[in-house]
């Protein structure tokens, strides 16, 4: 079974549009050329470069724009760093990070936004025996354009990472130590970090944060089946000592996947093989809610992504899937008691692997590893439309009208007529203030004519929007 290891917590700024606002226009009844069938071709993944990749991360800037830092097979340890402008389909600037001495790179590359233009990138390595640990920390003040000499900051190697408040915190975990936890200030100059030590052997860690705490899991493989533990160290705690750690849940027959802010997500180990969601409140987990979809086992990979809102979204790459290895996303803004449908983002096949960056609105980008394809993920958009009369005579004319959601003054809303099978652009107007629009419809010809509207995309931010069809029926 593959799963993605990959837990974050995602610094992100909500998109701001601002378009201009126009009028509304007047729509004839005959086609002005051809749209094909796809409605969301602005999802197709896009390769970072050529380099083959075998772990990798991506953090988002308060501008929208996101950094990328993955493993790449040119030299033992090198770091590939892609700044993307949001929108973009291609590096607007890379950098290559190379390990210190003899180290060997042994984890994913973790990137962090730490603040506007301030990115961290921190990387677990061995073993050339430095007195201050091979794991290292590389930093730039140009938005990953360029960074400075790595840091060395310890022993401990990095399973998962978090930003929580101004500590960058990391955990390891293997099937022979406990499960360890090291914190460093990112607001003074780095030092070897004191660490804290569980007693268990984790097979897998995962870290994520909640209300300036840390949330830490990993889990433990017994004699016959998987425990994930979930532990917390309140915020103003010690993270480096082990007694600001407490219990918080304990999940039998469940195997971790990974962490993101306070969402934990599971995969039962029982023969039923769904993933379960659960949402940390401070104190303990709420139900858990399986994401649908995911019963049945089969190879597999997950990773989960709480985006600034709150918003919990899960993605999933399975051969039982349909179609089959596609990159699926879904996502719930309720814990897990409702989900969003399925938005296929694209063939995963080449990957092992998952991360994501996302804003407030669930838009951003997932980073794939095996060949640094780049999955857009944007957010959808609403169009309602209506005909102020279903049916009119030929020269006469009626009021097509709607609204788009989320609204934006000036955004364009065109319209198109269904003829053959194929939909074909007729006139393009914009949305007033709150989202309305209208269009005029003059019957030209008699016949029976469907008519939709379609809000434009939004690059990197949001999908085009597609409204239900309403037929017009033009008499003689």
């Amino acid at each position: 079974m593959k799963r993605g290891r990959r837990s974050s917590l995602v610094l992100g700024a909500a998109s701001v549009i601002c378009l201009v606002t126009a009028l509304a226009g007047t729509a004839m009844a005959s086609p002005a050329g051809g749209v094909k069938g796809d409605p969301q071709p602005e999802l197709t993944p896009f390769k970072l470069g050529n380099l083959h990749s075998s772990a990798g991360s991506i953090a988002m800037e308060p501008n929208g724009s996101l950094v990328a830092a993955y493993d790449i097979g040119v030299g033992s340890g090198r770091i590939q760093i892609c700044v993307l402008d949001r929108g973009g389909k291609r590096c607007a600037s890379k950098t290559i990070l190379s390990p210190l001495s003899n180290d060997d790179t042994s984890s994913t590359p973790e990137v962090f936004i730490t603040s506007a233009n301030h990115v961290v990138v921190l990387q677990g390595a061995c073993c050339d025996r430095s007195a201050d640990g091979g794991d290292v920390l590389y930093s730039s003040t140009d938005g990953g354009r360029t960074f400075a000499a790595p840091v060395r900051v310890g022993f401990l190697g990095v399973s998962a990472a978090a930003v929580v408040g101004s500590q960058l915190v990391f955990t390891s975990g293997d099937d022979h130590d406990g499960s360890e936890v090291e914190s460093l200030s990112l607001n003074s100059p780095v030092s070897t970090p004191s660490t804290v030590i569980r007693s268990k052997a984790a097979y897998d860690a995962g870290l994520g944060s909640y209300r300036g705490g840390v949330l830490l899991s990993s889990d433990f493989l017994g004699n016959s089946f998987y425990t994930t533990y979930a532990e917390y160290a309140k915020s103003g705690d010690n993270f480096n000592a082990a007694a600001s750690y407490h219990t918080v849940g304990t999940f039998p027959k469940e195997q971790l996947i990974g962490v993101s802010g306070n969402a934990l997500l599971t995969l039962q180990t029982d023969g039923h093989s769904a993933v379960e969601l659960r949402l940390f409140n401070g104190t303990g987990f709420g139900a858990a809610h399986s994401v649908p979809g995911t019963a049945g086992g089969g190879p597999e990979d997950f990773a989960v992504e709480q985006d600034p809102s709150g918003t919990v979204h899960v993605f999933s790459e399975r051969g039982l899937a349909s179609p089959i290895y596609a990159l699926i996303e879904r996502s719930t803004s309720n814990g897990g008691k409702t989900w969003s449908a399925p938005v296929d983002l694209g063939d995963g096949i080449n990957d092992n692997g998952f991360a994501a960056a996302l804003d407030s609105h669930g838009a951003g980008l997932v980073l794939g590893a095996g060949e640094a394809l780049a999955y857009p993920v944007l957010a959808s958009q609403g169009v309602s439309f209506s005909l102020k009369s279903a049916s009119i005579g030929k020269g006469h004319s009626t009021t097509g009208s709607g609204k788009g959601s989320p609204a934006s003054a000036g955004r364009a809303v065109t319209l198109q007529v269904e003829r053959s099978g194929k939909w074909y652009n007729v006139a393009t107007t914009h949305e007033h203030s709150g989202g309305t629009f209208s269009f005029t419809i003059k019957g030209t010809s008699a016949g029976t004519f469907r008519n939709r509207a379609v809000a434009s995309d939004l690059a990197g931010y949001l999908m085009y929007g597609y409204s239900n069809a309403k037929s017009l029926k033009v008499t003689d």
